[in-house]
């Protein structure tokens, strides 16, 4: 990575001195989040990040392991019972809880059909499509990274970075919990 930052500093001057300071500079090829990490730590003067291949893959966990899973029929809970492989039955809404200060505090999965468990959590999901309609228009680049930007600073300070120290709590209701027995 020093190669990039040391190519990103050239770069830099290059275009600075050719009167050029905002001309952007971004940076790719094998990049990774600990690379990013490691460019960003060393105030490599990058603007933006290409990542692709490892985008996809990842040397930790080369492959996401998840399949689409039927959870219900013609309004009937279904699940799947494999070892190892067994879903959760029903459709599901996840429900987040946020402290006074705003930052993320618990996550909860619960039926959907099923009351908030209380004012103090906040549904996250949302029908966007509905019998092959949108059911809303979709917000622009502008509303989804302002989305983006505040839940990140909500995110507990631990979980933040490229190496997460710490655990976010995620609960299963007991209603669907016991369902899976």
């Amino acid at each position: 990575m020093r190669a990039f930052s040391a190519f990103a500093i050239r770069a830099r001057r290059i275009l600075d001195d050719a009167g050029f300071p905002d001309i952007r500079i971004i940076a790719s090829g094998g990049l990774d989040e600990y690379s990013i990490e490691n460019l960003v730590r060393r105030n490599a003067p990058i603007d933006g990040f290409g990542v692709g291949t490892r985008a996809i893959t990842s040397a930790d966990a080369p492959y996401a392991d998840f399949v689409y899973k039927l959870v219900e029929y013609e309004g009937e809970p279904k699940m799947k019972l494999s070892e190892g492989k067994a879903s959760l039955p029903m459709r599901k809404q996840v429900y987040r809880q946020f402290a006074a200060d705003g930052a993320m505090r618990a996550d909860l999965i619960a039926p959907a059909d099923g009351e908030p468990p209380s004012d103090e959590w906040t549904p996250l999901l949302e029908t966007v499509i509905d019998n092959g309609e949108k059911s809303a228009p979709s917000p622009g680049l502008d509303a989804i990274r302002a989305f983006h930007a505040d839940r990140m600073s909500r995110l507990p300070s631990g979980l933040r970075g490229a190496r997460p120290a710490g655990a976010y709590s995620v609960e299963v209701a007991e209603e669907l919990a016991s369902a899976g027995r």
